[in-house]
């Protein structure tokens, strides 16, 4: 028989303002920036066709293995949201800087195995390309588990800025390979803006906010 026990406090209905609040505070840009990805993908999209059916079977075909090599590195920053927010509950904030740089160990050592598994490796700006995604989604994971949200949402909003506009004015001038470019070009766009108000210190005032 299980007996269940009433938590201490006062209940707040079905549903608290306050909870609804902060959690609206941290989940819209995130919803916002996921949005951003798909939409940004639509407008390349669109810039490709114009360059005809070989050039899109090119790029579908690229983006297939491109989401490959996404998904642990979108891995390593939902666990950096998670380990962030988590060493914040547990006061413990002089954890998170270590976490980063074995998150940033691992993006590495992650890049490079896929490198190698696609038999690119002779080629290093490849790795850098697999690593930039991985960095800029490591920060931006502190930055969300910190509920550093305005930066976050703003260079997220760069990064798909950038991308569609060297698509977009870039591909008609100097041809589809700006498609291309502008791929890595908004990652580091989005990863400097990241990086820099992490390096300031300034998101763990956005801590101090949570906590209260």
């Amino acid at each position: 028989i299980v007996t269940l026990q009433k938590l201490p406090g006062k209940a707040e209905g079905w549903l608290s303002k306050t909870e609804f609040s902060d959690m609206s505070r941290i989940a819209l840009p995130s919803i916002l920036q996921q949005s951003t990805v798909s939409i940004g993908m639509m407008l390349v999209q669109s810039v490709v066709n114009s360059f005809g059916t070989q050039i899109l079977a090119g790029f579908s075909a690229a983006m297939r293995i491109e989401s490959l090599c996404v998904v642990p590195m979108s891995a390593i920053g939902n666990a950096m949201s998670s380990y962030t927010a988590q060493n914040i509950g547990a006061e413990k904030e002089e954890r998170i800087s270590q976490g980063y740089r074995m998150g940033n160990f691992m993006i590495i050592v992650i890049a490079v195995i896929l490198c190698l598994f696609l038999e690119i490796a002779h080629k290093p700006l490849i790795a850098l390309f697999f690593c930039m995604i991985g960095f800029k989604m490591a920060v931006d994971g502190i930055l969300r588990g910190a509920g550093a949200v305005r930066v976050f949402t703003i260079a997220n909003l760069v990064n798909l800025t950038l991308r569609v506009t060297i698509a977009k004015f870039g591909a008609p001038i100097w041809g589809v390979s700006m498609v291309w470019y502008a791929v890595p070009l908004g990652w580091l766009a989005n990863f400097l803006i990241s990086y820099g108000y992490y390096r300031t210190g300034k998101w763990k005032e956005a801590v101090s906010k949570t906590v209260d």
